[in-house]
């Protein structure tokens, strides 16, 4: 699980505690607490607005690391935990231009900063699906203890009714029992990844490199929640070469492809060992979580293009 920050009262934008919030609740303070969550490591996505089980679970983590009365639900003491000290609250808003790039704090304020100058240059729908994807990628040169997302062959990050593909415990062994899938989760991945979700209450996300795309495409309404691809199809029919990419064009190689996200780093889901991870594109590395060293990983081949946005 990544490193937590047992406090949430250091620099961010305080928001004021409207309500109860438990399971089954639906609201933009649904998703703000989310995030928080996101951004502390204890959930691994927050891009819908509903309180769900995975959401419980992560309360439930965080309320134990803050002493808190572990029940699930955040109420006014876990919400000032999530966000400060509410009654000294002066921001208008926890969406200010500050504060939603939060998630990427994890980056460090160089790489944060450089993310942020060129995802704030493209459309609102292109920094919705980079931020979307940064959510799941860690960095290879300072690891967590696991993946914040699993590299997990023929699954896409969204499911057809646009729900996260949350690897549940019964999910996962269904992958693993499939003799074709068998290289992509031996050599200590399967036990790795096992131990990870196990750790996570069982709610990390998981697709492979065009699962990650074809989930952004679907829950961004890029194309319809019924589409899918390989990685060479997204290229060849669904994209064009070009030699000036911008944050949420796509990276390819020969059936690999990921999401680049500018300041020179493409998010992709790399491989069982490895999982969702943020990439230099001129210096391709990845963190593998069985041997715990970074491995250099074959050069892309072009950008391309999205032709539907």
């Amino acid at each position: 699980m990544p490193d937590i920050v047992k406090s949430a009262k250091e620099g961010i934008a305080m928001a004021e505690y409207t309500r109860m919030l438990q399971n089954g609740m639906i609201g933009a303070d649904v998703l703000s607490a989310k995030r928080r969550l996101v951004a502390l490591g204890f959930l691994h996505a927050a891009t819908k607005s509903k309180f769900g089980d995975e959401t419980e679970v992560a309360v439930k983590k965080f309320q134990s690391v803050n002493g808190l009365e572990v029940d699930g639900i955040i109420g006014e003491k876990t919400w000032a935990a999530l966000f400060g000290d509410t009654s000294a609250n002066t921001c208008e808003s926890t969406e200010s231009t500050a504060d939603k790039y939060y998630i990427l704090d994890r980056f460090g304020a160089e790489l944060k900063a450089e993310l942020v100058a060129d995802i704030e240059t493209v459309s609102e729908l292109r920094r919705e699906i980079c931020l979307d994807a940064l959510q799941f990628a860690i960095d290879p040169y300072n690891p967590p203890d696991y993946p914040r997302s699993f590299y997990i062959r023929g699954g896409n990050l969204y499911n057809k009714d646009l729900t996260l593909n949350v690897m549940t415990e019964s999910r996962l062994k269904s992958y693993f029992a499939k003799s074709s899938y068998a290289q992509y989760f031996d050599g200590g991945r399967k036990e790795m990844m096992l131990e990870a979700s196990a750790e996570s209450g069982f709610s990390t996300s998981g697709a492979d490199c065009s699962g990650g795309i074809v989930g952004l495409m679907r829950a961004h309404e890029v194309y319809s929640s019924g589409f899918d691809a390989s990685a060479n199809t997204l290229h060849a029919s669904h994209a064009t070469d070009t030699n000036n990419p911008s944050a949420g064009d796509w990276h390819w190689k020969s059936e690999h492809i990921g999401l680049y996200v500018g300041a020179g780093r493409t998010v992709e889901w790399a491989g069982g060992a490895y999982g969702c991870q943020l990439t230099k594109m001129n210096d391709r590395r990845c963190y593998n979580f069985v041997d715990k060293k970074l491995h250099r990983m074959g050069a892309w081949e072009t950008y391309c293009k999205p032709r539907k946005y």
